[in-house]
C-alpha cells in the first residue's frame, strides 16, 4: 500500500537568485552538492535540464551507489524548477515524487522553498531518509551558491 507525504525545506541563501538557479541547473556543480554527506556519491549519468528534458542518476555509498533516480523536468525557470523523480533500488521503485523548487529575492539574496509531494511505494520510513537527505543537500547548496569566487 502507498503512503503520502509532503515536505517543504526552506533555506536563505546569500546569493543572487540568478547565481542559485545556476547552481541548481549546472550538471557538474549539482553532482557536488546533491549528495548529503562525505561518504555518499552522486553521479548523474543522463543531464538535460529544460522543460520535457530528464536527468538520470546514480547515488548511495561512493563505493557502490546503488540507487538509481530518472527524473522528468516540467519547469525550469530561473524562480521555479519543476521535476518528477521516479527512486529505484535493486530493480525495485521505492517511490515516485514532485519536487518543485520556488526561488525569490529576498534581504539576505535569495529566498529557496523545495516542496517534495512523495508517495512512497515501501512504507512510511522513507520519508524521513527523503527529508534528512533533501536536507543536507540544500544545505551543501546554500555553502556551495553562498561562497565568494566563482564557482567550481
Amino acid at each position: 500500500m502507498a503512503e503520502f507525504e509532503t515536505v517543504t525545506l526552506e533555506r536563505d541563501i546569500a546569493c543572487a537568485p540568478e547565481r542559485l538557479f545556476h547552481v541548481m541547473t549546472d550538471r557538474e556543480l549539482r553532482q557536488k552538492w546533491s549528495a548529503p554527506d562525505d561518504q555518499t556519491a552522486v553521479i548523474i549519468d543522463y543531464f538535460d535540464c529544460r522543460a520535457g528534458g530528464r536527468e538520470e542518476t546514480r547515488c548511495g555509498p561512493k563505493e557502490a551507489p546503488e540507487f538509481t533516480t530518472v527524473s522528468q523536468f516540467h519547469v525550469v525557470e530561473p524562480e521555479f524548477l519543476c521535476f518528477t523523480e521516479t527512486l529505484v533500488i535493486g530493480g525495485q521503485m521505492m517511490s515516485v515524487s514532485l519536487c518543485s523548487h520556488d526561488i525569490a529575492p529576498s534581504e539576505m539574496g535569495s529566498k529557496l522553498r523545495v516542496t517534495l509531494q512523495i508517495t512512497s511505494l515501501v512504507g512510511a520510513e522513507l520519508f524521513g531518509e527523503y527529508q534528512g537527505g533533501w536536507s543536507a543537500a540544500l544545505d551543501a547548496l546554500a555553502a556551495m551558491a553562498s561562497a565568494s569566487g566563482p564557482l567550481q
